[in-house]
Formats: C-alpha cells, structure tokens, sequence
C-alpha cells in the first residue's frame, strides 16, 4: 500500500467569512482513523485594533452538540498575517466524533476568513479508489 493513499481528506468549513460573533463549526466522524491532522487557516486581521478568533476542538461520542467536551485549550489571539494552525490529533483512546469550531469576536474590526481541514490517517482500512479518498466533489490525483 503506498502510504499517500491510507488517507482520506475532509472540507471542514469551506473559506468563509466570519463576522461579527459568528461561528463556523464542523463535526468529523474518526471511526476507523488512529490520526487526525487538522489545519485551521486564518486570514490576517483588518486592522491593528482588531481582537483574534477563537478556535476550538471538541470531541464527543454522538454528534449531539450539547455533549462536546474540550479536547484541548482553545487558541485565541491577534492574528497579525494569515497563518495556519494546525492540530496533531492521536485518536486511539478518544471519542469517535471531533468538532472544529471557529468564532470572531464582536467587533466589525474581528472579522476573518478561515477555513478547516482534516486528513484522517493510519486508518484500519484503506480507501477503495480516489473517491473516498476526497471529501464530497474533492479531487484527488495520484502520480
């Protein structure tokens, strides 16, 4: 098996602006994944007097929203140029769900615009051609 190919990719939340309070969030199933790198990516701010987002990541054992715990402490700050920030999840042990949840803060000022990733890896069993490989209209090519 070569190894590019014991992977699959989900589109989490699609580039999109995020304004004043809002929220994107986005559920991804691990069943049958040991490993998740999750890659936020986040425009720069407006202006010097604007406050950074919020970016969590949750883990539950359904998709019921009210059951997420915290899996790690969330990232907040000034985002001074577009950056990625990236999460190295080992799931062996965890909940079968994560949540990726990216918030601005009140502020016209605090609008952004992110997008999220997943690549589910060392997984139990590999996909079936480039199909499963992509999340729903992804391309992948092998070459």
């Amino acid at each position: 098996m070569l190894p590019f190919r014991n992977i699959t990719h989900s589109q989490l939340v699609a580039a999109r602006a995020i304004t004043n309070n809002a929220t994107a969030t986005a559920n991804l199933d691990t069943n049958g994944a040991d490993y998740a790198p999750i890659v936020v990516n986040i425009s720069s701010e407006a202006n010097t007097a604007a406050v950074g987002p919020t970016i969590s990541l949750l883990e539950a054992d359904t998709t019921d929203a009210s059951n997420f715990a915290t899996v790690t402490a969330d990232i907040t700050g000034d985002v001074v140029a577009a950056k990625p920030i990236v999460y190295g999840v080992d799931l062996r042990g965890r909940k079968r769900y994560l949540r990726i949840s990216v918030s601005s803060a009140t502020a016209t000022n605090d609008n952004i615009t992110a997008s999220a990733d997943a690549f589910l890896s060392r997984l139990h069993q590999a996909p079936a051609g480039t199909t499963s490989v992509t999340s729903t209209n992804g391309v992948a090519r092998f070459v």
